[in-house]
């Protein structure tokens, strides 16, 4: 007899446990429309704005906070189920971009080691690139909407992680 009930489960991760995982949660996902796409990007321009100007300390990150939302005109559920699916796509936009600047950093290399090493990015960006699990997540009319917006996205993303992991 097992120690535990749960040591003879099978749990390991699936394509359908992700799916499914993705179908629960695109119930719960906000629809993202233009004008709270809008608002987010004010929210976290002012948010960083506030944080730089204190010197990226703490305790400005409360006072950062209050004056996002304000610029941004939405309620604070919005905020921060906007900001996820921000996080979610400008990371995931800002990851596949770092692979291919080391991709092409490796394409004048001709050695074992680094073509060894150019495919395993070429395996990780083509996984990074599929933006699908996005898509059933969030749904894809949000995610064309972040796509139409990416450079954006992609450069205040870069800001806010590089501010934050100052503070």
């Amino acid at each position: 007899m097992s120690r535990s009930m749960f040591d003879d489960l099978d749990a390991s991760h699936s394509a359908q446990m992700d799916t499914a995982d993705s179908r629960t949660l695109r119930l719960a996902a906000h629809p993202l429309t233009e004008a709270e796409l809008q608002g987010l990007l004010r929210y976290q321009e002012a948010f960083l704005a506030h944080v730089e100007a204190a010197g990226g300390e703490a305790a400005a990150l409360v006072e950062a906070h209050d004056k996002g939302l304000a610029a941004s005109g939405l309620a604070v559920k919005v905020v921060e189920l906007g900001t996820a699916m921000l996080r979610a796509y400008a990371g995931q936009r800002w990851t596949a971009r770092t692979l291919r600047e080391r991709l092409a950093s490796l394409a004048d290399r001709t050695d074992e080691a680094s073509r060894e090493r150019a495919g395993k990015i070429q395996g990780e960006l083509r996984r990074i690139e599929d933006l699908e699990p996005l898509a059933r997540r969030y749904g894809q009319a949000s995610v064309d909407l972040l796509g139409a917006h990416e450079d954006r996205l992609v450069a205040l993303h870069t800001r806010m992680q590089r501010t934050l992991t100052r503070t």
